[in-house]
């Protein structure tokens, strides 16, 4: 047989199976920190972030117990809105000018988010409470 053919074959065969094979996990992984009125939640947690533009977006992957937290990228790093679901049993939100307090330091993909955000938590839902936040998230 030819061995430029069985070469050329050669090579062929490892594209196609380096094709087929999934991609590594980021380095370090894409993870959060999560603690609800000085209360760690567990974790890390895995979390999803992705930019659009300007607009960053931090997730959970589960959506009915988790959080989502936008933060805008601008001309200075700003929380937009955090949202708490049955997250270490709390759930509320912090909407900037409007509901809770948040404050934001980091860029790059490493974010630290603090500060407050209204609503229950699980054991007592009709129990309103401002309840404090810090996520420290590695996209």
């Amino acid at each position: 047989m030819n061995t430029r053919l069985v070469a050329a074959a050669a090579v062929l065969l490892v594209v196609g199976a380096a094709g087929c094979s999934s991609k590594p996990a980021a380095l370090g992984g894409t993870t959060a920190k999560v603690t609800i009125n000085g209360e760690s939640t567990g974790g890390p947690h895995p979390v999803r972030c992705s930019q659009s533009g300007w607009l960053w977006t931090i997730e959970t992957p589960d959506d009915e117990k988790g959080f989502v937290a936008d933060l805008d990228t601008g001309d200075a790093v700003t929380v937009q809105a955090v949202t708490f679901s049955d997250f270490g049993g709390f759930t509320g939100n912090f909407w900037r000018d409007n509901i809770g307090e948040a404050e934001v330091t980091g860029a790059g993909g490493k974010f630290v988010i603090s500060g407050s955000a209204d609503g229950s938590f699980v054991d007592n839902p009709s129990n309103a409470v401002t309840a404090t936040f810090r996520i420290e998230a590695n996209c």
